[in-house]
């Protein structure tokens, strides 16, 4: 069986888009201040924009997101 943990900073870009960065194997059990923190200034810092150019604006919410894989047949 395998096992992934990845954390995901979610934020709205200028335009009001939902928009997604995924970063795999965090550091596990951050605070939601630490989250707070990291998310405000990676908005702050305008380092991620979309398609039209448009910055990850807005922190939204962060999250572990765990997926577990168990193969039951492979050839």
């Amino acid at each position: 069986m395998e096992e992934t943990n990845n954390l995901e900073l979610l934020f709205k870009d200028e335009a009001g888009s939902n928009k997604k960065v995924t970063l795999r194997n965090p550091k596990l059990g951050l605070t939601a201040q630490e989250a707070q923190a990291a998310l405000d200034a990676i908005a702050g810092a305008e380092i991620f924009v979309n398609e039209n150019g448009d910055a990850y604006a807005q922190a939204v919410g962060a999250r572990y997101v765990r997926r577990t894989v168990e193969d039951i047949y492979a050839a």
